[in-house]
């Protein structure tokens, strides 16, 4: 799909089908996994070359961000800003002093959330659309962050509770925990590529961007190293989340092993009591009794419950 945005126009973008005429003054090309036509159309339009997918997810930084005569070639080979989790695709950004060129192959919310922006706003450069853009990656990303330190403070307040959760509800809470880290990865590596296509282009920065756009790129690269302590915040907490739930699962697992072996103990003393009474002696009193085999399994009973009323009192059936 190719989608065109026009200098001063405010609205929706127009979505480009063929025989359709040429824009007066493009400012923002969007290339969403564009078909061989799509890529020729945006070239004729820009007068740029289209990177091929290949280019745009070499992970050589030189081939990854560079300058070519008036142009900057940026890109981001790990690029995953949705949700659910969809799977990362690179994305190629090309800009000069009169269009702003981007491809694709995912679906963005920070890309749907940029071509609102022109609705309320007239852009009236091309790196006007890129701040812009940046901006709305980077906000997407600080909600993310936001809902996942969100979830962790839920699971945090499952894991830390002083009912006992057994072995498969702390399992559950690792694979969520498992989930977060995932997220939060993917949260990572994408603000990792943004952060040094800012880096650049404030370290490059061309004759024909203004300085309010500079000034905007500069506030970005203030969020992201702020984002960079934050997510260091949340993989401590994710790590320490995990550690707890292994440790109550490994007392939980000693608690079980503590009461298999004091009810072995409390076994033994039936069980002597038992050979005792069915060795064949020759005389045995009790054998003659009336109320001798009833007497007998009281006794047996007896001697289990008197040692598990002896460590119920001592505690030790106890988690504590």
């Amino acid at each position: 799909m190719l989608t065109i945005h026009e200098q001063g126009h405010s609205g929706p973008p127009a979505t480009w089908k063929p025989g359709m005429g040429r824009p007066d003054k493009p400012i923002w090309i969007d290339l969403f996994d564009p078909s061989q036509e799509e890529r020729a159309c945006a070239a004729e339009i820009t007068g740029l070359r289209i990177p091929e997918r290949g280019d745009v997810d070499n992970l050589a930084l030189s081939s990854r961000i560079r300058t070519d005569d008036d142009a900057m070639y940026l890109s981001i080979p790990y690029f995953a800003d949705s949700a659910n989790g969809h799977k990362a695709a690179p994305v190629g950004i090309v800009v000069t002093d009169r269009v702003l060129m981007t491809l694709r192959f995912a679906p963005s919310p920070a890309f749907d959330l940029a071509n609102e922006s022109c609705n309320v706003h007239r852009w009236e450069s091309s790196a006007d659309v890129l701040a812009t853009l940046i901006e709305a990656i980077v906000n997407l990303a600080a909600k993310r962050m936001e809902d996942v330190s969100a979830d962790l403070k839920k699971l945090s307040d499952r894991i830390f509770t002083r009912e006992r959760i057994g072995t498969p509800a702390l399992r559950n809470c690792m694979l969520e925990v498992g989930r977060l880290e995932g997220e939060q990865a993917r949260n990572r590596s994408s603000m990792l590529g943004v952060q040094r296509i800012v880096s650049f282009v404030r370290a490059k920065k061309p004759d024909w961007m203004p300085d309010e756009v500079e000034l905007r790129l500069r506030v970005v690269d203030h969020d992201l190293r702020t984002l960079d302590e934050f997510d260091d915040q949340l993989t401590n907490k994710l790590q320490f989340l995990l550690d707890a739930s292994l440790g109550f699962i490994s007392t939980d697992q000693n608690h079980v092993m503590k009461v298999l072996t004091v009810t072995s103990v409390a076994t033994i003393p039936p069980v002597i009591l038992a050979g005792i009474w069915g060795m064949n002696f020759k005389r045995m009193p009790e054998l003659d009794w009336t109320f001798g085999y009833p007497l007998a399994l009281g006794a047996i009973a007896l001697s289990i419950l008197l040692p598990v009323l002896f460590f119920k009192w001592r505690g030790w059936l106890s988690g504590d």
